[in-house]
């Protein structure tokens, strides 16, 4: 337990807490569309399911170019990045626990549903905004209708009711606690001096024969990897949108059609004070009506009303309750009070701008734009239609390229991590590169992939030239390699023997510092470094801080592998600090780490029972045919 909390947010117990908490907390995807997203009829492209709930390859491609854009990240980015398999495992957890919360008959009222949407919205009318401005706009961001968001937010709450109950268990004992913070507090001092290659008498050559046995039990890590030959053609909507026009006769005549959508309402700049009661709110209407100074009257109020600065407002914009007022009166009115459920407001008229039709030239461009999409929609349905047919009937990616005037890409020799041979990083000339090479690495030679769609909208087609088995180099290709790791090796094994026979001399009771003079090596001083400090800040390498806290007893020795070098590191002090002005916060704050660190663990226990009871499945196959899985560290469930 104390090695995790150590790790902090590394510990992916944790990270999946985190997430996952947000992503419930903050309705995440949630707010998507609920279950019936993925309830639709079909079984082949299915990428995952859970609880009769299928997630469709189409839906969570949308789900996942939604997430990307939120961060603007590139979907080559986040395919190495493993994001993908992170979004699909998260909406996998959301399912399993919104399937646990109804199963246990959790059904949290319109109260609680309403109370969370007060606490969405409240930055905004903090920021003068009215509720139902406010709340309108959060429907319309999710595209949701209010019974929709209500029933989205009351899962959501269900599922943080259902949570809290799993982790209302984790408590920390206080033993656990102190041991805790000892451990953190902890000082540790050392010394150590260095070995090298210069210290062990040289390494004689091997025969052929050795280095090549040697070369035997290392060959797998000198392994080419599996090339292929790959051609790619794109059909792209900038391409397709060049070949359209538009006559401006078409486009003029869509603007006299639609002169409504170009109107530019009326709108006001209106100032706003929000009174308790009514009482207090026509005093200050009396005191604004003297000298016409809404801010005036509310500060001589006092704190109980509420000034908001003048902000432009449209006849739909504004409350309801305030919309004939604020839209009936004359530039520089201020109206009596009028009632809301917030309070009682007045409001002040500050300026009036006109409603304005756009003339055609400022919009023309726009309506250019808009009238393409349809055509450019049409006209790539049709064209990959016919790409579609021309593979079908056997032609080459070559002869398609030239018959649709098509650009194309030839990948030489590329591996499956979209590699070129003889290159260290993928092709960043070619885009989606990753979903491309993971496309082609599921073909056989001569077989042309599906269309693959990108985040532009383009559609790609691959076809594998040849295929280049992952083979093992000549051994006069990297006999000089070979060598030099060899020489290495001995080198280092040679100093592990000089190590034993100097620790063996220290444990008889010999001085550390006299061996060392005698190797004519300085002793270097660690000085006192806590546990937690970083190894930057200690000025010691990963490895001699792990190895130093590794030791149980001053006077102990270890060694510690550096390179080419081999450290002799023995503890000369060990000591627990821990500071007395602040050991209360401490102790409280080591208490809360430890119990977040046992609801986490809880927590994924109950996941991954979740995953069994309700029969995750994840579809690797297909879902490897959608994103390639450079990068993706996270574990098989």
């Amino acid at each position: 337990m104390l090695k995790q909390m150590r790790a902090g947010a590394k510990s992916p117990v944790v990270k999946f807490v985190l997430f996952g908490l947000l992503l419930l907390a903050m309705t995440g995807l949630a707010l998507i569309g609920g279950n019936s997203v993925f309830n639709s009829i079909g079984g082949s492209d299915v990428v995952a399911k859970i609880g009769g709930i299928k997630i469709h390859s189409a839906d969570f491609e949308r789900m996942v170019r939604d997430e990307l854009s939120r961060k603007n990240m590139s979907e080559s980015d986040a395919i190495r990045a493993g994001i993908p398999r992170i979004i699909l495992k998260q909406e996998l957890n959301r399912q399993a626990f919104n399937l646990a919360a109804v199963d246990a008959d959790i059904l949290p009222g319109e109260v609680l549903a309403a109370r969370q949407i007060k606490g969405i919205i409240a930055p905004y009318v903090k920021k003068g905004m009215q509720p139902q401005d406010a709340l309108d706009r959060l429907e319309q961001a999710y595209n949701m209708s209010e019974p929709q968001l209500v029933a989205s937010l009351k899962s959501d709450i269900a599922t943080q009711m259902l949570q809290s109950v799993v982790m209302s268990g984790a408590y920390p004992p206080k033993q656990l606690v102190d041991d805790a913070m000892k451990y953190s507090d902890e000082y540790r001092s050392g010394e150590y001096f260095m070995l090298t290659a210069k210290d062990v008498p040289p390494v004689k050559p091997p025969s052929e024969a050795d280095l090549k046995s040697y070369y035997e039990t290392v060959q797998s890590d000198y392994t080419l990897p599996e090339y292929r030959a790959l051609t790619v053609i794109t059909l792209s909507r900038k391409a397709v949108a060049a070949t359209i026009k538009i006559p401006d006769a078409r486009l003029e005549q869509h603007y006299k059609d639609n002169l409504d959508a170009y109107r530019l309402p009326q709108t006001r700049i209106i100032a706003q004070a929000i009174a308790p009661d009514e009482a207090t709110a026509m005093k200050v209407y009396q005191a604004a009506q003297k000298d016409n100074n809404l801010r005036a009257a509310v500060k001589q109020a006092g704190g109980k009303v509420s000034y908001l600065k003048a902000e432009p407002f449209q006849r739909k914009q504004i409350a309801q309750e305030l919309r004939l007022a604020a839209f009936a009166g004359t530039q520089g009115t201020i109206t009596a009070p009028i009632k809301t459920p917030l309070g009682w407001h007045i409001l002040y008229i500050k300026k009036i701008i006109p409603g304005v039709v756009q003339p055609f030239s400022a919009v023309k461009s726009e309506i250019e734009s808009n009238l393409a999409q349809d055509k450019i929609d049409d006209a790539m349905y049709k064209e990959s239609n016919k790409i579609e047919d021309a593979i079908g009937g056997g032609a080459s990616l070559q002869d398609i390229a030239k018959q649709f005037n098509l650009p194309v890409t030839v990948l030489k020799k590329v591996s499956a991590s979209g590699v070129l041979a003889g290159e260290k990083t993928p092709d960043a000339k070619v885009p989606d590169i990753a979903k491309i090479v993971s496309a082609g690495f599921s073909l056989e030679k001569g077989d042309t992939s599906q269309m693959i769609e990108a985040p532009d909208g383009s559609y790609q087609v691959v076809g594998v030239d040849d295929v280049f088995p992952a083979s093992q180099p000549p051994f006069s290709d990297v006999r000089a390699s070979v060598l030099a790791r060899w020489t290495k090796d001995q080198e280092l094994e040679a100093l592990n023997d000089k190590a034993k026979s100097i620790i063996a001399r220290l444990q008889k009771g010999e001085s550390f510092t006299k061996i060392a003079a005698e190797l004519k090596q300085q002793v270097m001083q660690t000085g006192e470094i806590q546990r937690s400090e970083p190894s930057k800040q200690a000025k010691l390498s990963d490895d001699m801080l792990n190895g130093l806290f590794s030791l149980s007893a001053v006077g102990e020795t270890t060694t510690v592998t550096a390179q080419n070098a081999l450290a002799i590191l023995r503890l000369t002090g060990r000591q627990i600090k821990i500071p007395k002005d602040t050991i209360k916060a401490d102790e409280e704050g080591f208490a809360s780490a430890l119990q977040q660190q046992i609801s986490g663990d809880l927590l994924e226990q109950y996941r991954q029972y979740l995953w069994g009871k309700y029969k995750a499945h994840i579809n690797e196959k297909l879902f490897d045919s959608l994103y390639a899985q450079n990068g993706d560290n996270s574990d098989s469930d």
